[in-house]
């Protein structure tokens, strides 16, 4: 005999359980090629709307005083996901962090005739 409320639980469970998986969380990398520096500037919760379509701007140079970037990662955390869900997914903020190219490090890619990123996404 099944307890009062039982299938309730079970079913709000698997709703959450559900939730978690299909949130998406993803992770992706921007290389430029140069050498990285330890110079990394972080900014947790970058403005993104309308569940992304209106994505956060990032100017890596921006943050290298001058010098060149070496990679660029954007991360949509379980966090980021919480606060698109209760914003209905007009807010849907980003975690970005900007590594800085290694001081001296040339405008060229190694093993290229012109600079040019190296794409990746992954899934978390």
């Amino acid at each position: 005999m099944q307890r009062p409320g039982f299938h309730r639980t079970l079913t709000t469970g698997l709703a959450l359980a559900a939730a978690l998986v299909v949130s998406g969380c993803y992770h992706s990398i921007v290389n430029s090629g140069l050498p990285v520096s330890t110079e990394v500037h972080r900014e947790s919760f970058k403005a993104a709307f309308i569940a992304g379509l209106v994505p956060a701007v990032v100017d890596a140079s921006s943050y290298c005083q001058g010098r060149r970037w070496a990679r660029v990662e954007t991360q949509y955390s379980f966090l980021n996901w919480v606060v698109g869900v209760v914003t209905f997914g007009i807010f849907t903020p980003m975690d970005i962090r900007v590594y800085c190219a290694a001081p001296g490090a040339s405008a060229e890619v190694p093993g290229t005739t012109s600079p040019g990123p190296d794409i990746r996404r992954s899934g978390d």
